[in-house]
C-alpha cells in the first residue's frame, strides 16, 4: 500500500538505535517496521480498552444548575436559558430546549459560548467561555457537552470551591 503521509517524531537516541535494528533484523524499512507497529497496535484490544476508557481530566458531578448561555452564530446574537446537567472543572453538561429562540434557526447552535450560572454560597454568578464538543438532539432538548475555555480567577475558584 502507497504511503502518502509523512508524520515525523522525536524520540531517544536508544529508542531509535532499537527501532533501525529490529527493522534491519525484519529486513524492512524503519518506517516499515513502525507502520506494522501501529498497524497492529490500533487493532489491538489494549488501544480499544484505552480509545473506550472515559478521558476527562477532571471528574463530572451530576448537577441540575439553571444557567444561560449567551455567543453569536449566523443569526446574530444567542442567548437561551439552559440547564447544566453535569459539571467539572474542565468542561460541562448542558441541556437547551429546541424551542428557544435561535436554536436549529439559521444560525444554529454557536460554537464559542458564554455560560452564566449561580453556585451556592458564591458571591455572584460563574461566568465561563466554552467551546462546544459535542451536540446530540434528545427529543425536544439539545445536549451539549463543552470544554472551558476561559473563565476569570473569581469564577474558577467559586466553582473549584464547588466541585472540591
Amino acid at each position: 500500500m502507497p504511503k502518502a503521509t509523512m508524520i515525523s517524531f522525536r524520540t531517544t537516541e536508544v529508542l531509535g538505535a532499537s527501532l533501525q535494528r529490529i527493522a534491519r533484523e525484519r529486513k524492512t524499512t524503519l518506517s516499515g517496521f513502525i507502520d506494522g507497529i501501529l498497524q497492529e497496535y490500533l487493532a489491538s484490544q489494549a488501544c480499544q480498552d484505552i480509545l473506550l476508557r472515559d478521558r476527562r481530566q477532571c471528574q463530572r458531578q451530576q448537577e441540575s444548575i439553571p444557567a444561560i448561555i449567551r455567543g453569536r452564530n449566523g443569526a446574530g446574537e444567542f442567548v437561551a436559558a439552559s440547564r447544566i446537567n453535569d459539571l467539572s472543572l474542565g468542561g460541562i453538561g448542558l441541556a437547551v430546549s429546541r424551542r428557544t429562540a435561535g436554536v436549529g434557526a439559521a444560525g444554529g447552535m454557536p460554537v464559542h459560548f458564554d455560560v452564566i450560572f449561580p453556585l451556592p454560597r458564591a458571591e455572584r454568578p460563574v461566568s465561563i467561555q466554552c467551546q462546544a464538543m459535542h451536540v446530540h438532539h434528545a427529543g425536544d432538548m439539545i445536549q451539549i457537552g463543552a470544554s472551558f475555555d476561559d473563565a476569570d480567577p473569581d469564577s474558577y475558584q467559586a466553582l473549584r470551591g464547588y466541585l472540591t
